[in-house]
């Protein structure tokens, strides 16, 4: 190979390098560049990727608590045994379930850990209370979600229905087919004047929000009350329990619950009030009710407070 020697050689050399250096620059620049925004775009994806798969499992998060408390409370009506602490209970049920969950998604290289902090009643006696903390990981970037959350989780799901564990708990009565046969078990639980008024009722055990929200209008009309009678619609309530209390077979809570009617069998003047929480609550503070006549076949005994409160 020639050597370039003389001046104009050193010369041209100097000029190809110095075209070169800026070739060279720009080249680098765009390699980087590139992998920079290679990098982002891998970022971007595993991003929204663990954001959805947190969304998934939150979701599943809710199903899982109707699932269990579903599953809870069927058991508490077959076995006739309630709970000492129905929150502890219901958490630690729920997380149990919760921990076979997360296993799933190591298989995407995502890793969620949850923990159930609380489960308690809430100001709408048909939703419970959910606190939890959830933290979620990729194995391949250090992207991360972490926070707590509050869910309001709606018991009345017909999917994963919620049984009443009162009836049971309180007289013995037996559960078949979604319902209460009660025999002579209420009869004989009441302690009040012409108790076999309640003599061999049957009732639906699981839980459903009455649709008619103004309650005083149930009295319009008889196809309203009869309605909710024959579907055994549950109500808001501050006299009522809320369903981690039934849960624990009380009589009083300090929540805000809910109450249905039990329908009679009996005619009489006066006969015990016609109102879950009075049937069913400790014997020296059971009272009865006046007549209400809904049709030639059903009846009602309510006092004063509950006639006005349905409009009857």
């Amino acid at each position: 190979m020639k050597i370039i020697t003389d001046k104009n050689g050193y010369i041209t050399s100097i000029f190809i390098l110095l075209l070169l250096i800026p070739i060279i620059m720009l080249t680098i620049i765009i390699i980087e560049e590139y992998s920079h925004d290679t990098n982002n775009t891998i970022q971007t994806i595993e991003s929204e990727k663990l954001k959805s798969k947190t969304e998934d499992f939150e979701n599943e998060i809710i199903t899982t608590t109707k699932q269990s408390l579903h599953e809870i409370t069927l058991n508490i009506i077959t076995t006739k045994k309630s709970l000492k602490d129905s929150r502890k209970y219901s958490k630690e049920y729920i997380q149990s379930k919760i921990n076979q969950k997360q296993e799933k998604y190591k298989q995407d290289n995502i890793n969620i850990n949850t923990q159930i902090k609380t489960i308690d009643s809430s100001n709408n006696p048909f939703k419970i209370e959910l606190k939890y903390h959830i933290k979620a990981t990729t194995n391949n970037t250090n992207i991360q979600i972490n926070k707590d959350e509050t869910k309001l989780i709606d018991i009345t799901d017909n999917k994963y229905p919620v049984y009443d564990p009162l009836p049971t708990l309180k007289t013995g009565a037996e559960y078949k087919n979604n319902q209460i046969h009660y025999q002579d078990k209420l009869e004989q639980y009441l302690n009040i004047e012409n108790s076999n008024a309640y003599q061999n009722i049957t009732t639906p055990i699981i839980i459903k929000k009455c649709p008619y929200e103004e309650y005083s209008h149930h009295g319009n009309n008889n196809q309203t009350i009869t309605n909710c009678l024959k579907n055994h619609y549950y109500h808001n309530s501050h006299d009522g329990m809320c369903i981690l209390c039934r849960l624990e077979n009380k009589t009083h809570c300090n929540h805000y619950g809910f109450e249905t009617f039990i329908q009679p069998t009996h005619i009489y003047e006066k006969a015990p009030a016609s109102i879950d929480h009075v049937l069913l609550n400790d014997k020296n503070t059971q009272y009865e009710g006046n007549i209400i006549k809904i049709n030639n076949q059903t009846v009602l005994y309510l006092d004063n407070g509950h006639k006005t409160k349905y409009g009857l």
